[in-house]
């Protein structure tokens, strides 16, 4: 008896070691980072450039000696549309040989939904090409563009952009539209369904190749307000096809004019982009890769409060670092273990 209960005693000891040595040591981890003041604005400048604001100055983030490091910067200026644009728009911009600079013109009031923050939308799409030319895509009075500014980027690989846009029905909702260049003007080459009722919107997370297939594809979170699930549409010969879809997500709040709560970065080192968006409650930074046809959860970061800004990300020797601005004027830097 006494040695079956010592060999006993032996086995469980064994297995606890053996469960403890397996614990999983957390790959991510959300640090504070220490600034002057509460940080009421973060922007990402070009690839690899962070700016945020505190106490009416804005700063750069870089790393120094392999830590982040801040130094004071001049206010970040953004391209205000010309005469005739959406008052609180910007203008994207693409060197490819096609379209180079797009904006929303004709600002209306025939939308009461201001889920942007005020009741003025677009009536219009211009782009601008290599030539100079302009080209306007009017909408009809049951639609309107609900957004601030386009997005280039080219989705076909023919080293023309194509414009991302959130179109949507007075009736039925925001959808998700391209636009391009065929024959002498500016029209719509594919659109997604609207999501089916008056006051329902969508918002664009990302754009980039998120499965390795050689084509970009378009990443938004549908309803982000009410339990927003994330989407990836993939867009080939003039069709937007659905490849994956995961709920449980918001990259916007009402009224705010941030429409950036959303990152794109090689997070888990194996080559390919990965997703970044907060989880519904916007109180936890979510990782999600898109392989094998799906969505799929990297990491689920909480924090101590919700994110309200911009999502930054700092390309570093180390892998990305992800700026989140939260809503008590913290700044967190979330990366790898």
């Amino acid at each position: 008896m006494r040695c079956f209960r010592a060999a006993a005693l032996f086995a469980f000891l064994i297995a606890g070691t053996h469960s403890l040595a397996q614990e999983p040591r957390p790959a991510w981890r959300a640090d504070p980072v220490a600034t002057a003041a509460a940080v009421t604005d973060i922007r990402q400048i070009g690839a690899a450039g962070v700016l945020f604001r505190a106490g009416g100055q804005w700063y750069r983030v870089d790393t120094c000696n392999g830590r982040l490091c801040q130094t004071p910067a001049k206010a970040p200026r953004l391209a205000r549309p010309p005469s005739g644009g959406l008052p609180d728009g910007g203008v994207a911009t693409h060197a490819g040989s096609g379209i180079v600079k797009a904006w929303y013109g004709e600002p209306t009031r025939r939308y009461d939904h201001g889920i942007l923050g005020d009741r003025i939308e677009a009536g219009a799409l211009v782009v601008e090409d290599r030539a100079g030319q302009r080209h306007v895509h009017r909408l009809p009075e049951t639609k309107v563009f609900e957004d601030l500014t386009p997005r280039l980027a080219d989705l076909d690989g023919d080293e023309r952009a194509e414009v991302v846009t959130i179109a949507t029905s007075i009736d039925r909702g925001a959808s998700l539209a391209v636009f391009g260049l065929k024959g002498d003007g500016l029209r719509e080459v594919a659109a997604t369904l609207p999501i089916g009722r008056t006051h329902r919107w969508l918002n664009v997370a990302g754009i980039a190749d998120f499965d390795g297939d050689g084509a970009r594809d378009i990443a938004i979170v549908t309803t982000p307000h009410i339990g927003g699930t994330l989407q990836v549409w993939s867009y080939r010969s003039g069709r937007l096809s659905l490849k994956g879809s995961l709920a449980g997500f918001s990259n916007h709040f009402i009224g705010s004019r941030n429409l950036g709560l959303s990152a794109v970065a090689d997070a888990d080192g194996d080559g390919l982009p990965d997703l970044v968006v907060p989880d519904a409650r916007r109180q936890a930074l979510r990782i999600v890769s898109l392989r094998d046809g799906a969505l799929k959860p990297v990491a689920n970061l909480p924090l101590p409060a919700r994110i309200t800004h911009n999502l930054g990300v700092l390309r570093t020797p180390k892998g990305p670092v992800f700026l989140a601005g939260l809503e008590d004027g913290t700044l967190v830097a979330v990366r790898r273990q």
